[in-house]
């Protein structure tokens, strides 16, 4: 290309440039637009995979607890057992520690409130063990929103501090016990920290405040 032509480019070149500058400018507008805010879809419970009971000792537990037991599986190397929250709640606690289960390790809750297809709020799970067949066995119970459960402190007494652990943190009420009260925090904390829809702030702050002011008046 000559010089002249480089200082002079013809009507043809000049349209180029103009037809260019308007989609540059276009395309600055649209990186500057702020992007759509995604609303995340709520996660789907991911459950192991499950296989039937096949130990005699298992069919055998199922067949003592007749209609009470709404579903049993194996999952992970343990035999787990769902059961109702109804009038024969207790009944079938007795007859599983009856049947060998002498030993109450722990009762874990779960908040299943921003998960999807779940029919029932809260879910507890007790972790029983025997000690003469040296087994273990978890009994799963579903819960609706601010329904209670009764407590089987009388079947174990180790029920004590996991009951009101699960009441502490999860706000699950246990009925037909007494001395139902807060265990990890202060009786007079603010809500119950492990729901799903805690304000991780309300309950610190509002209690900070009640300490500092408890202790001005103290100096």
């Amino acid at each position: 290309m000559s010089d002249e032509l480089k200082k002079n480019p013809s009507p043809e070149e000049n349209k180029k440039e103009e037809v260019k500058k308007p989609e540059a400018k276009a395309g600055e507008a649209k990186k500057a637009a702020p992007a759509a805010k995604k609303v995340p879809p709520k996660p789907k419970i991911v459950e192991a995979a499950k296989e039937e009971p096949t130990e005699s000792w298992q069919k055998d537990l199922i067949g003592k607890l007749g209609d009470s037991v709404k579903e049993a599986y194996v999952s992970v190397g343990e035999f787990n057992i769902v059961v109702e929250n109804d009038e024969n709640y207790l009944d079938t606690f007795k007859k599983i520690k009856d049947f060998g289960f002498d030993y109450l390790a722990d009762i874990s809750s779960v908040d299943y409130l921003k998960y999807e297809g779940v029919s029932k709020r809260f879910g507890l799970s007790y972790h029983l063990y025997s000690v003469s067949m040296n087994k273990r066995l978890r009994v799963k119970v579903f819960l609706d929103e601010e329904e209670s459960v009764p407590s089987v402190m009388e079947i174990w007494k180790t029920a004590d501090f996991h009951e009101r652990e699960a009441y502490d943190l999860m706000g699950i009420e246990f009925t037909g016990r007494d001395n139902l009260t807060r265990i990890l925090l202060p009786e007079d904390w603010v809500g119950h920290p492990l729901r799903k829809d805690a304000d991780k702030a309300e309950g610190r702050e509002e209690y900070t405040a009640r300490l500092v002011r408890k202790l001005r008046e103290e100096d």
